[in-house]
């Protein structure tokens, strides 16, 4: 996606829940899930379709912790389109 600033505005602030990385590009929410997704993906290699959709989940849980590590089970599982077992089983992982 390509955002720019409304013409005359000088460089303005991200909208909420936009982050900024080192190179100076802006990510929104549902563009940094994807990239946690396409890492895992990667990290993982040649897989089969079933593991795939695992991992993508997982990593979207995960991110989800990551990004606001108190937030309930309820609302991470709500944000994550998931369970809340698969929430606490990725507690678990990230706090090992």
């Amino acid at each position: 996606m390509t955002s720019t600033w409304t013409n005359g505005l000088g460089e303005g602030t991200a909208p909420p829940h936009w982050v900024r990385d080192a190179d100076g590009h802006h990510y929104c929410l549902v563009c940094r899930r994807e990239r946690a997704i396409d890492a895992a993906l990667e990290e993982a290699g040649e897989v089969g379709i079933v593991a795939r959709a695992k991992l993508r989940s997982q990593a979207v849980v995960k991110f989800e912790i990551a990004r606001d590590p108190e937030r309930t089970e309820g609302e991470i599982a709500r944000a994550a389109h998931t369970s809340i077992g698969a929430v606490r089983n990725a507690r678990k992982e990230v706090a090992a």
